[in-house]
């Protein structure tokens, strides 16, 4: 997984997703801000955050994220953590 994006607009590092072929399916993937509200959540692997929460944008920081998963039939649970970076 990144450990940082650049949600800016320049089209380069703009969301923050899985990457391709990571897993086959996707039970969730959720993106938690410092108070650990949920501020991004999606079971379709292909749909990544785009650093917004509430329609606003994110602030700086760092964020945490979980993925859960299957990945060829083995079952995949991470954890770690992302820098939002404007």
């Amino acid at each position: 997984m990144p450990n940082a994006f650049t949600p800016n607009g320049d089209g380069i590092n703009d969301l923050f997703r899985i990457p391709p072929g990571m897993v086959t399916s996707l039970e969730e993937f959720s993106v938690f801000n410092r108070f650990g509200e949920r501020v991004f959540s999606t079971q379709d692997p292909a749909i990544g955050w785009n650093g917004f929460f509430k329609n606003e944008p994110a602030i700086n920081g760092v964020y945490v994220y979980t993925v859960k998963g299957i990945f060829y039939n083995a079952a995949v649970k991470m954890q770690g953590v992302v820098v939002l970076i404007r």
